[in-house]
């Protein structure tokens, strides 16, 4: 039986190989003919005929050879729309990446979604694989809560330092068949971070083998996602492809200035993710914030923490303000100009960060001042009483 299977497999084989044979001769013949002798054309051709007479035509009309590859037309209007675990951020089924400088708050983030997809979703039950973080820094995250909370709904793995690559591949060709055998629960798996998780050859990440098991659990109806660094350049330190196979991708960044943590969409595929900004306090998210107003340049964000600082000295008008930027070269090490200054003031100034007072007795001037500057600035009330 075994022999009769081997000869059947070598027939296939065969028929599978000579279409590609025809046209590796059909090549030559039309590109490089010039650099062959006669008999050597001869010989091809009749190398050509012998091949076309072996092969093996399918009496298979179109439709039924590429009936299981095209849509039908119930197919397509029944398709079910996208699922979101987190809105506008998490497609359900997917894999997604996360990558940005180390430290820019990917792990802070993706706890904060932990908690909200176990909390509004029953049947979620996540997998938190963390190759990347000391143990002593995990409550740091609320990690303890969420495992105190969910129980097996919510597990964190990484304890294992030796093998930690083979280990974590051997898990999550475990959880392919645990999400097939429970297709009613949606699993979501947190690989933090790929290229410690992933299998290497000769150094580098094993495109090969990049997301052999994270496809099949996604064909599960399983959620991926990667959570992976850029290295001192601002690039992917292994491969490009780590993007190029996701379904969409976020980089990361920290604003230090509004202690917030930034997501910025890169490649969203067929999947409408939008910009998120959260606010951080002790490395964990305390709410969702406006993202135009979180998402500044570091010149703006150097023009406002200078102007805090003139300003907690006292009142000033706009010409003195001004006076003093040129003073300190502050326009042009910023390559600012004198319209976005004055827009500037009063774009912060209506966001609170500092005051405005237009006086009609100082020619129209416009003053700003901090509120606690000005108030030490006001007579004392003993001398008012005196």
């Amino acid at each position: 039986m075994s022999n009769l299977i081997q000869k059947i497999e070598t027939k296939i084989k065969n028929q599978e190989q000579i279409p590609d044979l025809i046209q590796r001769i059909n090549d030559i013949l039309k590109n490089s003919s010039h650099f062959l002798h006669e008999n050597e054309i001869l010989e091809l051709k009749n190398e050509k005929i012998n091949l076309e007479k072996r092969l093996i035509k399918s009496n298979l009309s179109f439709e039924k050879k590429f009936n299981d590859f095209f849509y039908s037309f119930e197919e397509i209007e029944n398709a079910p729309e996208a699922q979101w675990l987190v809105s506008g951020v998490i497609p359900s089924g997917t894999i997604g990446v996360f990558y940005g400088s180390p430290g820019s708050g990917k792990s802070s983030v993706l706890i904060y979604y932990c908690n909200q997809i176990l909390k509004n979703f029953h049947n979620t039950y996540i997998i938190y694989i963390d190759a990347d973080m000391a143990l002593g820094k995990i409550s740091d995250f609320g990690v303890g809560e969420l495992v105190k909370q969910y129980g097996e709904r919510f597990r964190y793995a990484g304890k294992s330092a030796n093998n930690l690559s083979v280990v974590a591949q051997n898990l999550l060709k475990e959880i392919v068949q645990i999400q097939l055998d429970f297709p009613q629960r949606k699993y979501i798996i947190i690989e933090d971070s790929l290229t410690l998780i992933t299998p290497r050859k000769q150094g580098f990440i094993d495109v090969e083998k990049l997301y052999r098991y994270e496809k099949q659990i996604r064909d599960a109806n399983g959620t991926i996602i990667i959570v992976t660094h850029l290295n001192k350049a601002g690039v992917f330190a292994d491969s490009q492809q780590i993007e190029n196979y996701a379904d969409y991708t976020f980089l990361v960044q920290r604003n230090d200035f509004n202690s917030s943590i930034l997501l910025l969409p890169k490649k969203a595929s067929r999947y409408n993710i939008h910009e998120k900004a959260y606010k951080v306090e002790n490395r964990k998210i305390i709410e969702e914030i406006d993202f135009q107003i979180a998402n500044i340049s570091y010149s703006e964000s150097s023009f406002v923490n200078t102007i805090l600082d003139l300003l907690s000295d006292g009142e000033m008008n706009q010409s003195e303000i001004m006076k003093y930027l040129k003073q300190i070269s502050f326009l042009s090490k910023y390559s600012i100009g004198e319209k976005k200054v004055l827009s500037l003031l009063d774009k912060w100034s209506k966001m609170g960060k500092w005051s405005c007072e237009q006086r009609v007795n100082e020619k129209n001037a416009k003053f700003y001042y901090m509120e606690t500057a000005k108030l030490t600035k006001l007579p004392n009330i003993d001398k008012i009483g005196a």
